[in-house]
């Protein structure tokens, strides 16, 4: 169980603890020590050349660096209280950022520890997920599907901020209720949506635990799909909500019809405005992806488009029905035998699944979480969002693919801890 601890905050700079350690019979505490803005090369030199003096050991300082700035966005220092007033006075340090806070859910199923195992390491080696959340911005996971079973205990916590959205179609069919609408397939398990939802965002299977999810119900044909994507991008924007959302979608089509082209269309209408769109490449592997809207990615130089999500297991093997891009990048996550939230009149039930299709979900649910970290670095570009994304969330494993990941090394010390209360996650 994860140990809470109090948040320090000063005037001159805002940090916070997020680790501890005893040296020399002094408290050592990790902060997160952030620059003032337009700082200069110089006042960078001599604060780094600062923190190593004061550090027992200078070779942990850590300086969090992007591709796309010349200096550190922030430093991870272990300090003692002396240090840390020293640092304080600095005047190249800063008081306007806010800090993230670091959390632990222990009795996670495999696909969330998956995300924060830390590199090169065993999944065995990382017994929790770990996930920092940055409390300083709302941000919002619009989730596509047929509406969702709001009662279960995954969505049903108060600490989980749910919002509808109908499509126009679903309007006129008076289905626009927080309900899920019945499958229109006849070989689906009956859960689809509620599955991908809960991969996403739900309390105890979801990759973002802070993130307002966003329940989009679209009527299941034809017309109503063409109309999803611009119904989302018109909430965006009214609310605006254009740097703080995601979007994560878990179907396709395989004609190139109007309507197929018109979603598209819309597609890549909210990809320009810099909302990542996550799509999930389709169960018909092994072979390169036909449908759209994830065809859309299969190009060269495929960083202005949306991000395609291939399904591996626990252990980042690609699954043999998983499609792939022929051309272009694309992200894996864990799709085999995942744990995701039930329709079944037992609210408390869990079932596993698997697919691409609740792949993409966890991706869209690390995106989410990684959003006020894009805009602190002033990545609103579609082209800067989804490098970042590409470049930063993710590591090889051993299969070679790189597997969707969210920064944590799997074993720092904790602020807050979440558990699954029952100790047990049953199977339907």
């Amino acid at each position: 169980m994860a140990v809470a601890f109090q948040f320090l905050i000063f005037v001159c700079l805002t940090v916070i603890l997020i680790g501890h350690a005893q040296v020399r019979g002094q408290p050592m505490v990790e902060y997160i020590i952030w620059p003032r803005a337009n700082i200069s090369r110089h006042d960078v030199d001599n604060i780094e050349n600062l923190l190593r003096r004061l550090m027992s050991d200078p070779t942990r300082l850590y300086a969090s660096k992007s591709p796309f700035k010349p200096l550190p966005s922030f430093w991870l220092a272990m300090l003692n209280d002396d240090s840390y007033q020293r640092i304080l006075r600095h005047p190249g340090v800063s008081s306007s950022n806010s800090g993230r806070e670091i959390f632990h859910q222990n009795k996670a199923p495999p696909e969330l520890r998956a995300i924060s195992q830390a590199p090169h390491t065993p999944l065995s080696a990382n017994p929790s997920y770990t996930y920092s959340l940055d409390l300083s911005e709302e941000t919002f996971l619009y989730d596509i599907g047929w509406g969702i079973n709001l009662a279960h205990h995954d969505f049903s916590s108060p600490h989980r901020k749910i919002e509808w959205l109908y499509t126009p179609q679903t309007r006129l069919h008076r289905h626009d209720t927080p309900t899920e609408l019945p499958s229109p397939w006849p070989r689906d398990f009956g859960r689809h949506s509620t599955c991908t939802a809960s991969k996403a965002a739900g309390m105890l299977a979801g990759a973002a635990k802070h993130a307002t999810l966003v329940v989009v119900k679209f009527w299941p044909t034809r017309a109503g799909a063409a109309e999803i994507f611009e119904t989302v991008m018109r909430d965006i924007v009214v609310k605006g909500r254009t740097h703080h959302s995601v979007v994560s979608y878990s179907y396709g089509s395989y004609t190139n019809r109007s309507d197929d082209r018109k979603m598209a269309d819309d597609v890549m209408m909210i990809v320009r405005r810099g909302v990542p769109v996550i799509l999930a490449a389709g169960n018909d592997g092994p072979g390169f992806i036909t449908k759209l809207p994830a065809r859309l990615a299969d190009h060269k130089d495929n960083l202005q488009g949306p991000i395609v999500v291939g399904s591996v297991d626990k252990d980042g093997t690609k699954a043999p029905s998983s499609e792939e891009l022929r051309h272009g990048r694309m992200l894996w996550a864990t799709g085999v035998d995942i744990t995701c939230a039930d329709t079944s009149p037992d609210i408390s039930s869990y079932i596993t699944a698997s697919g691409t299709s609740f792949a993409a979900p966890l991706v869209a649910g690390v995106v989410a979480e990684q959003l006020t970290e894009m805009n602190r670095q002033g990545l609103f570009h579609p082209r800067l969002r989804n490098q970042f994304i590409y470049e930063k969330l993710q590591w090889r494993r051993a299969s070679g693919l790189p597997v969707i990941w969210n920064g944590m090394d799997g074993t720092r010390p904790f602020v807050r801890g979440l558990s699954n209360s029952s100790g047990t996650v049953t199977e339907a």
